[in-house]
């Protein structure tokens, strides 16, 4: 878990409005699901079996005696709203969606146990262009951030159901005849989902699954067809991929395309390159208790791995707000910082002009013990300082005083030239972006 603030949370406002943009450029519509939901959704999208359920997951027994699990990943809570929201009947669906996700797993660089994922989720629309716009909204939204390191696609191809079950039967021969250099976790593998083993980080599992059957070798012509019409999408629209036939998913309803984006940059270190995943997992809504077997089809990016990748030279920032700094008032009493009351009451006032067209704020004196409403302020030269070392420095900061508050002006102080100008309170509006 981390906090985010200054920088690092105007990158994840980037991030989000960029992937925001590319999503809605292609048709897609936002969608909010709850953090917490009912354990069985997990379990039955996810797999019992699985590595997420069975080590990663948050989950406990609330006061009504049920099994709550906190979200992690989005794919199956939107996939129920689906259901919830008697939507299977009014296709097709296009969301987007962004939020925390939780997983017990060891953290690693841009990885957490509480992490920001944004994700799209398309249902009821099971033609391969719908794949090709999908890569492709993914390619344009990540080459939107201009981050450092070279992207590249690894594409893969997971076949019709037909292809999937001749496929896992080779492979179930094929590992059970070297069951003895798996690893334990492979080993259970065997038994549920011999597939899972090619996921494996296991280095004696990793050699093993070398030699493992191809997964091109069990695709039927139909599933070549799809996946040639999905590779020549792709190349017409020149977006570069690389064929991986070890990309697989575990999941039982995952079918036909799956891909994944990798970042080569030393901020993420070899083994974690992944930025963004994808894949189509036509059937999921059966899993999950619906009346129909939708074909659906999205990925989903780690927010703070593309935050690693984003230097904050390339960050966007908002335009610094308008200081407004208070000359204290020594004549009220000799040695003291005083800000009279009406004097404060003159800087709010300006501020809320200014902010008519541009943020601004006024200057508070910090926090003292005195308990009095009139506030002690630093000197005018300290609250200069204060200003300059912010990053980005405003352009401008407006200074005002009791001469100022008497004569009804304030001074307009450039914070590059340190040149001063007297502005009347009624011409301020105009002075603003000059």
């Amino acid at each position: 878990m981390s906090d985010r603030l200054g920088v690092a949370e105007y990158k994840h406002r980037h991030i989000l409005s960029r992937a925001e943009a590319a999503a809605e450029s292609y048709g897609f519509e936002p969608i909010h699901t709850p953090i917490l939901e009912y354990s069985s959704v997990y379990e039955r999208s996810l797999g019992a079996d699985s590595d997420v359920v069975g080590k990663e997951i948050y989950k406990f027994l609330d006061s009504s005696q049920q099994w709550m699990t906190m979200r992690p990943e989005g794919t199956a809570g939107v996939a129920r709203a689906l259901i919830t929201n008697k939507l299977e009947g009014l296709m097709p669906q296009k969301f987007y969606y962004s939020g925390p996700m939780f997983r017990h797993e060891r953290p690693q660089k841009g990885r957490l146990r509480q992490f920001e994922q944004f994700g799209v989720e398309a249902f009821g629309a099971s033609h391969p262009a719908v794949d090709i716009e999908c890569i492709s909204m993914a390619w344009q939204f990540l080459n939107s951030l201009d981050i450092d390191g070279d992207l590249s696609i690894r594409l893969n191809t997971l076949g019709d159901k037909e292809s999937r079950v001749e496929y896992r039967s080779a492979l179930l021969q094929y590992f059970t005849e070297s069951k003895s250099k798996l690893s334990e976790d492979s080993l259970r593998r065997l038994s549920t989902n011999p597939m899972r083993i090619l996921d494996s980080k296991d280095e004696a599992d990793i050699a093993v699954a070398k030699d493992a059957p191809m997964y091109v070798d069990y695709l039927s012509s139909a599933s070549r067809e799809r996946f040639d019409f999905i590779k020549l999408g792709l190349d017409e629209h020149q977006i570069p991929y690389t064929l991986d036939d070890r990309l697989v998913r575990g999941l039982d309803y995952y079918q036909h395309t799956v891909w994944e984006v990798s970042c080569a940059s030393d901020l993420l270190g070899r083994s974690q390159a992944t930025v963004l995943a994808g894949g189509r997992y036509d059937g999921l809504t059966t899993a999950l208790g619906g009346s129909r077997s939708l074909p659906g089809i999205g990925w989903a990016a780690g927010i703070e791995r593309l935050a690693l990748l984003l230097p904050d030279s390339r960050t966007p920032v908002p335009q610094p707000a308008i200081p407004v700094l208070i000359v204290p008032d020594r004549s009220l009493e000799p040695g003291s910082r005083v800000v009279g009351d009406c004097l404060y009451r003159y800087a709010l006032s300006v501020a809320s002009v200014v902010r008519k067209q541009r943020s601004a704020h006024v200057v508070h004196a910090p926090v003292h013990s005195g308990g009095s409403q009139s506030a002690m302020h630093p000197p005018l030269s300290k609250q200069l300082a204060s200003v300059l070392s912010k990053t980005p420095v405003p352009p401008y900061v407006l200074i005002v005083g009791s001469n100022e508050m008497g004569q009804r002006h304030v001074i307009k102080r450039d914070t590059a030239t340190q040149m001063q100008t007297v502005v009347d309170y009624g011409q301020i509006s105009s002075h603003l972006d000059s």
